[in-house]
């Protein structure tokens, strides 16, 4: 079969009319999906339940509770009879959806400590993963 030949259409503008030139379409803007919110944290509880078992107030099992196996390990270890109180309410970073860093201010023995943790969530809950009382 022999090859079909076929008239291209005209590219060039008529004689006497204006050339009409495209304009590019604009390029779509890339908007980021944003990311979900993080799960709900009650930082205060986490740091007040490790800062009752340091103080004497509470069993140490309730740190298996809220903090991973090592920490509350080695938290446990660190009881001892003492009051302590907060001074302000704990201030909440976080730099991935499912981490958070927390610090606060507590007053022990006439004063003051910063205390700094990290909390990550897992399967479901918030676990404390490092915990230091700053003296």
């Amino acid at each position: 079969m022999p090859p079909v030949v076929r008239r291209l259409p005209a590219y060039e503008p008529p004689v006497g009319m204006p050339a009409v030139i495209p304009r590019p379409r604009p390029r779509p803007v890339w908007v980021p999906v944003p990311e979900p919110p993080s799960p709900e944290l009650d930082a205060a509880r986490l740091v007040w339940v490790v800062l009752e078992v340091l103080d004497g107030r509470r069993s140490r099992r309730l740190l298996r509770e809220v903090a991973v196996p090592g920490l509350a390990a080695r938290l446990g270890g660190t009881v001892r009879v003492r009051a302590t109180r907060m001074v302000r309410a704990p201030r909440v970073c976080h730099p991935s959806r499912f981490v958070a860093e927390i610090s606060v201010t507590i007053l022990r023995e006439g004063r003051a400590f910063a205390v700094a943790a990290r909390a990550e969530h897992r399967s479901g809950r918030w676990w404390l993963t490092t915990f230091s009382v700053l003296e």
